[in-house]
Parts: structure tokens; sequence; C-alpha cells
């Protein structure tokens, strides 16, 4: 029978490997998060943490008024039930101390986070907010007070279990705010050598154990609902957001379209005379091509976001990208003359062809040059050219790097595959560098990523038709000098064929 060896991995493999596990299990426990999401659920946080302060503020009031009444009114009464149970009767002017302190600290803290809840240093951050709101009514600022006492006092399961309810946002928040006190239970007190409740060790105890099971089920109740409920909500933002991208690709890609052939026929009604309008061939092709183009975008947008919008079906056929440009020019025009914008264009016609969707390749003009309109100055420069660079050279560089300019046929390394890479430039305000690295992602993970939400929809659809291409798309921008775009796409023909 023949022995079989063992696969050895090297250490460089172990770690990769342990890498991708690591990774993968934190994909797991933190999916990727939009910008739009974070930015609503801070602000729901925010809100939420107004109304729990109120809800706490309240509760502890109560229980805290009926716990000076009794360490006030009935001390003599607490006084004999704790030395029968503990052997010590001072333990009840311990805790009648602890009482009337933590009252009135407690109701500080709490009032001090309803102030700090309305300033604009408390919406900023209201994940602090929340920690001392938190400490303040789970026993960790009591455990503070009774370290003094040398008195150990149990977390307060019943709080986070409220917490659940009142506040289930960031669970990673819940479990901080859960060990706090649990671990100056459980860590603390033992090194300053606390650990007895008058003769009782809170550790040596039948009911410790019972007691430490009991915690860790709340905590671990608490923090699953959290997680549960969170993933449903942003499951349910994240759905209405694809139908905002569905929208948005419906009111943008078909309002140039429709609005070009709106002008056209308003001139012609412009030049009728005795209620007749002479029409010529061409304006007939042109109403005609901008019919088709509306059709056969519907059919596109319908088949791009079908099974919610997880793949997009390309109908790929050789293409002359100046034709493209031109039918996107065309439609745009208005807008063009609009902004007083100065077009050059230097997209020959004796590029080689590309292999590419022709309304989706329509699409990502559209959208590159509308955007460059929308956020720029009238009066602004607008470039559109494309040259023949090697796909290798392309995909090494960043989104911040300029793609190679046009290299010659004896340059180029024939046996790598060569892209035609299209730019739109503009003169126009620029974008800052933080906002180039992320402009075209859907998702943006980040501690800034909430002050930057609603960008990149056009660009993001962008960049999925140019991926489904196979191409690759990028920017290279400066604030005040202007931004270019740049994209990459297959050729259809072989390169021998380019003059």
């Amino acid at each position: 029978m023949a022995s079989s060896s063992k696969i050895r991995l090297s250490p460089y493999q172990v770690r990769q490997q342990g890498h991708r596990y690591w990774t993968q299990l934190r994909q797991a426990l933190f999916p990727p998060e939009s910008a739009d999401y974070v930015k609503w659920r801070h602000e729901f946080l925010h809100k939420r943490l107004g109304f729990g302060l109120w809800i706490g503020l309240i509760c502890f009031l109560i229980s805290a008024g009926h716990g000076l009444y009794i360490f006030v009114v009935k001390i003599e009464t607490i006084r004999s039930d704790v030395e029968k149970i503990y052997g010590q009767s001072q333990l009840a002017e311990q805790w009648r101390d602890i009482t009337i302190v933590g009252f009135f600290l407690i109701t500080g803290l709490l009032l001090c986070c309803l102030l700090l809840q309305k300033t604009c240093w408390g919406k900023h951050y209201s994940v602090v907010v929340f920690l001392l709101f938190a400490c303040s009514v789970n026993g960790f600022v009591t455990q503070i007070i009774s370290t003094f006492y040398s008195t150990p006092v149990e977390p307060s399961t019943i709080v986070f279990l409220a917490f659940a309810v009142l506040l289930p946002l960031r669970w990673p928040l819940h479990l901080l705010s859960q060990l706090l006190p649990i671990g100056y239970y459980t860590v603390v007190y033992p090194l300053l050598g606390i650990t007895e409740v008058g003769n009782v060790s809170i550790f040596s105890s039948v009911y410790s154990a019972s007691t430490f099971i009991e915690i860790g089920w709340v905590c671990l109740i608490c923090n699953t609902g959290v997680y549960v409920y969170e993933r449903l909500r942003r499951s349910e933002f994240e759905s209405r957001r694809e139908l905002q991208i569905f929208l948005h690709a419906i009111s943008h890609d078909l309002r140039s379209p429709v609005t070009g052939t709106s002008i056209v026929v308003q001139n012609l009604l412009q030049k009728a005379t005795d209620d007749q309008v002479e029409v010529s061939t061409d304006v007939l092709n042109r109403l005609l091509q901008g019919s088709d183009r509306q059709l056969a975008l519907i059919n596109a947008l319908v088949e791009a976001y079908h099974a919610d919008g997880q793949k997009m079906l390309l109908h790929r056929q050789p293409l002359q990208l100046s034709t493209v440009v031109a039918t996107a020019l065309a439609d745009i025009e208005p807008k063009l003359i609009q902004n007083n914008v100065d077009l050059h264009t230097s997209i020959s016609s004796a590029l080689p062809l590309v292999s590419a969707d022709p309304t989706h390749l329509w699409r990502v003009f559209s959208n590159l040059i509308d955007n460059a309109l929308k956020h720029n100055p009238s009066g602004i420069q607008l470039t559109l050219r494309a040259d023949i660079v090697v796909d290798s050279g392309c995909s090494i560089l960043g989104t911040n790097q300029p793609v190679p300019a046009k290299q010659s046929k004896a340059n180029l390394n024939l046996n790598r595959t060569s892209m035609l890479c299209c730019y739109v430039k503009d003169n126009g305000i620029g974008i800052p560098a933080e906002q180039c690295q992320r402009l075209f992602e859907l998702y943006t993970r980040g501690k800034r990523a909430r002050y930057m939400p609603g960008l990149g929809l056009g660009l993001y659809l962008c960049k999925q038709i140019i991926t489904a291409h196979g191409g690759e798309i990028g920017v290279v921008s400066e604030v005040d000098k202007g931004t270019t775009f740049w994209f990459t796409l297959p050729l259809a023909t072989s390169f021998s064929s380019y003059e």
C-alpha cells in the first residue's frame, strides 16, 4: 500500500492562511457598511439616547428613592436582617452610605448626560455619552463607590436587558458596557482584597456559580438580540439604498435622451409655418435613435437590477468608441450649452473597436460627463480622449496615479493584452484626496465614512459597468486644478490592425 505523506506548510503559508481565516471572521462579524447607513445609525443612536436618558433617569429616581426609604426609615429592620444573614450589622450602615452617595452622584451623571446629549459635542460623540450613561446605571459607578467601603456590589443584569431594548444598536458598545462592571467585580475586587460581604465570600459561596452563569446568559442574550436587530435594520436600509440606486439610474440615464428629443421637437415647432413642419431625414433618424436608446436603456436597467442587482448582464458587440461618445454628447448637448462648456474631443474613428455593451457604455460616458457638469462651475474645459495602453500597465496603478499615456506599437509587449483607456478630464474645482480613495465605493468603512454620505451613486454604477466589462476605472484629481476620470475597455480587434 502506498504511503501517504502529509503536506507541510511553510511559515509564510501558515500566516497567509491564518490571515484569510481572520479576514473571513472579521467580515462575518463586521460586514461592510455604507456611509449612509453609518450616518443613519449615528443619528438613530443620538435620538434614542435622548429618549433612553429620560427613561433611565425616571427609573433610577424611583428605584433609588425606594432604596433611600428602606435604608433611612427602615434602617433598624435592615440592620437586624443583615446581622442574621451576614453576621455583621454594620453592613447596613455601609449600604446606606453607598446608596446615599450613589443617589446624588448617579443623578448628577445622568443630568450631565442629558445636557451633553443636547450639545454639538454630544451629537458628535454619542458613543461616549452612551458609555457614561450605561456605566452610571449598570452598577459600575456604584462599584467604584463601594470600593471605599470595602463592600463588593454585583453588576445589574436588569440594566443590561433594558439597554438592549432601549438602544438596540452597536453590540460592541453593549459588550463593553457589560465588561466594565463584570471585570470590576471579578478582577478589581480580588486585586484589592474585597471579596467578602460580611462573612460570606463572593466566590466560594454556593450561589456564586449560578450568579456568574446568570450574568453570562443575560449578556449573551442581550448582545445576540442587538446584533440580530441591527443586521435586520442594515439589511432593510441597504435594500432601500439599492432601490435608490435603481431610481437614480432611471431618473439620470433616461433624462438625457428625453431632454434631447424634447429640444429637437421644440426646435421643429418654432420653425413651423401654417401649422406644418418640414422634417428632414436626419431629424427623424435622430428622434428614432433617441427612442431606440430609451427602450434599450429601460431593458438594460431591468436586466442590470434583476435578482436584487447582484449581476449585470451585458450584450457585447464590436463598437466604434467615437460613435458611442458622439451619441452621449448629442443627448447631453443642452447641458453643455447651458453650462458654457469648452468641449475638446480627440477620440479618433481610427481607434480599434472595443468589445462592449453600447447602452451601458453610453451610460458611463453620460454619467462621467454629467458628474463634471454637476460639481463644477459653468465655463469649464472638458476634454475627452482615448489611448491604447497595456492592460498590466493599468492594473498596477491605483486610482490616485495617472494611467500612462499612449504608447507606440514598438514599445508595447505584444504578449500582453492591450486595452483602450478612455479619459474624461475637466479643469474644475477638483476632488479632495480622501474622497478620491472611496469615490466609486457603495460600501465604505473608516471613522470618517459618516462624513461622506451619498457620494458615488452614478460613479458606483460606472464602476459596476466597467468591472463587468473586465476593465478598471479610477480618478486622478487635485483641488483647484481639475479632475481626470479614466477607465479601460477590452479591444475587439487585434492591436496589429491599429494604424
